[in-house]
């Protein structure tokens, strides 16, 4: 497939058509038409309406043919740059205590951590920390005593990365930190004093709701 036409890329694409650039491995088209669905309409519709409908057309053609990894790295990558230039600390943060984003040991799925903090830096004025894919859980109870954080979330996609115990195991800090599980990897028995969301929207709700 040709690229996409420069004059094209400022426009919002369909699913399709972004999924098309992927393919094409046109990282600049892909590059630039995440740039422009942010700039318009912000992290969480470009997360729900392009980058999950995209992640799951190339899920599906890699189940059918075997192929396409170089594709998800691709566009994982595109993504990961627009998402992380987002995340820096606003001018007027509405926290004291920043939000701690981190995936579970092993879980090497960041891009949900990385769109969750873009969308709490940009739409809501939060102070965020990304400490990325595969955290240690000794690391994060460093970072947790280091920073005295607000709200901890930890990104579970995998059920290989989904132990609930360590969890339990996170440091007891004064004030509080709330701790947040999010994603479907998380097996049952989390710690009652942790919540499991699965959505976008309920993570910032409940995030949102722990710094009020």
């Amino acid at each position: 497939l040709p690229p996409a036409p420069p004059e094209a890329r400022t426009e919002i694409p369909t699913p399709a058509m972004l999924a098309r650039a992927a393919v094409a491995l046109d990282s600049q088209a892909v590059a630039d038409w995440i740039g422009a669905a942010l700039a318009r309409h912000g992290v969480m519709w470009t997360w729900e309406n392009l980058v999950r409908p995209v992640f799951e057309t190339i899920c599906r053609r890699q189940a059918e043919t075997g192929a396409s990894v170089e594709v998800e790295h691709l566009f994982s990558d595109r993504v990961l740059a627009a998402l992380a230039r987002l995340v820096e600390r606003p001018a007027r943060p509405v926290n004291e205590r920043p939000v701690l984003l981190a995936c579970a040991e092993d879980e090497q799925h960041s891009l949900p951590i990385y769109a969750l903090a873009a969308a709490l830096t940009v739409d809501h004025h939060v102070e965020t920390r990304v400490l990325g894919a595969r955290t240690p859980y000794p690391a994060l109870a460093d970072a947790m005593r280091r920073l005295g954080p607000a709200v901890v979330f930890v990104w579970s996609q995998l059920p290989a990365t989904g132990d609930p115990a360590p969890l339990a195991s996170l440091p007891l800090l004064r004030p509080a930190s709330r701790v947040i599980a999010g994603g479907g990897g998380w097996w049952d028995g989390l710690p009652s004093s942790v919540p499991h969301v699965t959505s976008f929207r309920d993570a910032l709700t409940r995030i949102s709701a722990a710094l009020h």
